[in-house]
């Protein structure tokens, strides 16, 4: 359950308002002029107590500042991301309101599609919900025009519709093997309401095939959504793509006399492993081939297998990918 707190501050005429979410692993905030634009941002944070501790020195921070918590009307506080009319007795295609340009699927009870014909943005592309029993919850499922093969959508549908609990079992994700591979594809990662930006008040989860490679076999939540949302996410959408593997990074780099390529910074560090994409994969392997001795480049793949790269035996970038992807 979403706790959130709101705080007020006047001065100079002017009341400023703030507020914090916690919502499981993440903390949203939001700050503004009281009854006017209120901008915001989100953190996801490595687990549940590592949230509270963020949300905790927030909130001393702001005290500090000298804001002043105070109650608001229900309605007016419902910044934890729930939805008006998602009671749980109303059939979820009621509040997700899909439109009439949604049409059931043949042969396939529960699941309804509509196609979006953008010409800019994401392009176009076909938009599913997949209803579960009860027609309570759901999954969204968006796959791009370019890669949308009927057939392919037809044989995911007929594995996820009689497993759309799966992604309300209490576990943020579930990477979960095909039996027989679609396409390029042989696994589904299903993601609870908290991987979903609107999930209608815990109702709607979402739903994509993955290749094995492309999550990591005991990825967390903040690993998984990492990989999924954001700059250099994972193309989920797009069907036709090419393998997008798990690549994490950790790194100790020291040159004495500097290096050239980072500006004549003398060393680079991340402590711990950290979502990256394929270009600083390159980038790691060329500055490791320049490191002093005792520097170290620590490439993780989705079996969680380390590859460490020293100064005395730098690897290639083939080396690094065929370790990415796994078996073939």
């Amino acid at each position: 359950m979403a706790e959130t707190r709101y705080f007020e501050k006047t001065g100079g005429g002017v009341v400023r308002c703030w507020q914090i979410t916690l919502d499981g692993i993440r903390c949203r905030m939001g700050w503004g002029v009281a009854g006017g634009v209120v901008r915001g941002s989100s953190m996801t944070l490595d687990d549940a107590a590592h949230a509270l501790r963020h949300f905790s020195k927030k909130i001393r921070e702001k005290e500090r500042e000298g804001y002043v918590e105070v109650a608001r009307e229900a309605e007016a506080s419902r910044a934890d991301g729930a939805e008006a009319g998602t009671e749980a007795d109303v059939p979820l295609l009621d509040v997700v309101r899909p439109g009439d340009d949604y049409v059931p699927v043949d042969g396939h009870a529960g699941v309804v599609v509509g196609f979006h014909d953008f010409t800019a943005g994401p392009g176009p592309f076909y938009g599913y919900y997949i209803v579960g029993e009860g027609a309570r919850r759901g999954l969204s499922l968006v796959v791009k025009k370019p890669g949308h093969d009927e057939a392919m959508v037809s044989a995911f549908l007929d594995f996820v519709r009689p497993r759309v609990g799966l992604a309300f079992d209490g576990r943020s994700h579930r990477k979960v093997p095909l039996p027989a591979p679609i396409g390029p594809f042989d696994h589904v990662l299903f993601c609870g309401p908290s991987l979903t930006a609107v999930n209608y008040g815990g109702r709607l989860g979402m739903v994509f095939p993955i290749r094995d490679c492309e999550i990591g076999d005991e990825d967390t939540e903040s690993f998984v959504e990492a990989r999924i949302v954001g700059r250099d996410s994972m193309p989920s959408t797009t069907w036709d793509r090419e393998p997008f593997p798990v690549i994490d990074l950790k790194f100790d780099l020291r040159r004495a006399d500097g290096f050239e390529e980072l500006g004549g910074r003398t060393s680079v560090r991340e402590k711990t492993f950290k979502v990256y994409p394929r270009a600083m994969v390159e980038r790691g392997l060329r500055l490791v081939a320049e490191a002093d001795a005792g520097s170290v480049l620590e490439i993780r793949n989705y079996r969680r297998d380390v590859l460490a790269v020293t100064p005395g035996g730098p690897r290639t970038l083939d080396e690094a990918d065929r370790f990415l992807l796994g078996p073939p």
